[in-house]
């Protein structure tokens, strides 16, 4: 079972639980309709992502793997240290305001809709302008790279340590 279908899994029976819950404290169908159908979709979607992994042949886990998996438990450590040069980590972006200046020209656009087109013009300006500096910004990073700090490096012919 992958992590995907683990978790359409847990909504499906969030759902399933809080429709019949919720039915019997307001006998409200409609409420009871949409928890109900919350329990569906994603129940569905879930067994369909297992039927997959299975039909391309995925390793088969441990019954204990897919209870914790399923219950959203990590996998647990091997014991020991481990060596992470050779693991691929993820590299986090260099913080930046160039999200926030987009999403507020995109606010300021979504305002502009009910009060007005000079509020729709300001705001895709600024929300072009915040794209333009995010991608720029993203591009230099890709560029020049990261700025990391390093010892320095050592002379074998002067002695230095």
């Amino acid at each position: 079972m992958t992590d995907e279908a683990a978790i359409m899994l847990r909504v499906s029976l969030f759902g399933f639980v809080s429709g019949i819950v919720y039915w019997f404290v307001s006998y409200e169908p409609l409420g009871t309709v949409a928890l109900l159908l919350l329990g569906a979709g994603p129940g569905f979607a879930g067994l369909i992502l297992v039927q997959e992994r299975r039909r391309q042949g995925g390793g088969t886990e441990s019954r204990g793997d897919t209870l914790r998996r399923l219950a959203g438990v990590p996998p647990l450590d091997p014991p020991g240290p481990t060596d992470k040069r050779d693991d691929d980590l993820g590299v986090l972006p260099l913080p930046t305001i160039w999200p926030f200046a987009t999403s507020l020209g995109l606010a300021i656009m979504l305002t502009g809709l009910i009060y007005g087109l000079w509020l729709l013009v300001l705001g895709g300006g600024i929300a072009a302008y915040g794209t333009w500096g995010w991608l720029a910004a993203i591009n230099r990073e890709n560029r020049y790279g990261r700025i990391q700090a390093e010892p320095p490096a050592t002379d074998p012919e002067r002695g230095d340590r």
